[in-house]
């Protein structure tokens, strides 16, 4: 395993469009870091970057202590996986895995031995003779898989690898995925929109927007503690509820208000002007049913066992989530008030969408 480190990374094409500005970013020693954002946010091009098959505008890529910006791909000791496979439909399972060491010339029976260790880890033993075409999508992201696996290489790169599964084997493969990542205790940086997917494969999270990084850190601690509008509303299914309003401040303490609400946030200690326009957001768990509260109309009660989705629409035209324990039974079109845990909220001003702490 080897620790990765972005300086200042940038990508521009035809000296004009920057699809990546300035990032810099450590991945450690043996960790599962995710990049994340949406489509054409930069992060597989930050991807291809590390790989070398993506030339660098400025900045450094450094793999082990060193700096690999003048070294070919292929020696590079990184192993990437791609969405759409990329396997050789005219050879067989055993064949497209053992390509990489036959062409590093590597002795007949050490690939025979080190193809059928990788195929038994991954239990694809009694495919090696099939072709691709003769494999289900699950089974052809394995042989994927594998062929990378079987070079050892000191870094794995994973671009959408998981994207043209459906959602069961999607699921089914992100724990076999997490679980050889630290069964063979190699460093794995992975490129996915799916923030679900982020959330549950990685160590840390790199939140991507616009080719900048926006923050990083392990997925709750993100998730908890996100540090702008964008972040906040970017991670976490279903997403944050975004409220507008205005940050009132009397005597030092601070009240959330609009047309509908006034609401003290005991919590809030930072200084903002009296009357910043900003965004308060509250994660669906924090949103309750109230006596008293924003005044709402049920637009849909999703029950999903242990737990219900009440989607609802305000008086003062915002959408609001509430996520309740239970199965929860409202007519479409019912009015009913709902609440939130002040001390959850997070304030965000309306101008930057940063957030007021």
């Amino acid at each position: 395993m080897a620790e990765v480190l972005l300086e200042n990374l940038t990508k521009v094409y035809d000296k004009k469009v920057t699809a990546v500005s300035r990032v810099d970013l450590h991945i450690r020693n043996g960790e599962f870091l995710v990049l994340v954002g949406p489509s054409g946010c930069g992060k597989t091009t930050i991807l291809r970057m590390i790989a070398g098959l993506e030339e660098i505008t400025e900045g450094k890529v450094s793999i082990d202590n060193t700096v690999v910006n003048d070294v070919a791909p292929k020696d590079r000791n990184v192993a990437m996986v791609f969405q759409n496979y990329a396997l050789y439909p005219h050879m067989t399972v055993f064949d497209n895995i053992a390509f990489g060491l036959k062409m590093a010339k590597m002795d007949k029976a050490l690939i025979k031995q080190k193809v059928a260790q990788t195929a038994a880890m991954l239990d694809m033993e009694k495919y090696l003779d099939r072709k691709p075409k003769a494999l289900s999508g699950g089974q052809r992201q394995r042989v994927a898989l594998a062929r990378a696996i079987v070079k050892s290489p000191k870094v794995f790169l994973f671009d959408e690898p998981l994207s043209n599964l459906d959602a069961q084997l999607r699921t089914q493969t992100r724990a076999e995925l997490k679980r050889l990542q630290q069964q063979l205790n190699t460093t794995a940086i992975y490129v996915t929109h799916d923030r679900t997917e982020a959330m549950t494969l990685g160590d840390r999270i790199a939140v991507i927007k616009d080719g900048r990084l926006h923050q990083v850190g392990e997925p709750l601690a993100i998730y908890n503690d996100p540090a702008n509008l964008f972040v906040a509303n970017f991670i976490g299914t279903p997403g944050i509820n975004l409220i507008p309003g205005s940050l009132m401040s009397v005597g030092g303490k601070f009240t959330f208000k609009n047309k509908e609400m006034e609401k003290p946030l005991p919590h809030l200690s930072a200084g903002a002007e009296n009357g910043t326009p900003v965004m308060l957001g509250i994660r669906p768990e924090n949103v309750f049913v109230a006596q008293d509260g924003i005044k709402t109309t049920v637009d849909l009660v999703e029950q999903l066992g242990g737990e219900s989705l009440l989607y609802a629409s305000s008086d003062g035209g915002y959408k609001v989530i509430a996520r309740i324990n239970g199965n929860l039974k409202l007519d479409q079109n019912s009015n009913i008030n709902l609440d939130f845990k002040a001390e959850e909220a997070h304030i965000f001003r309306e101008s930057d969408g940063q957030r007021i702490r």
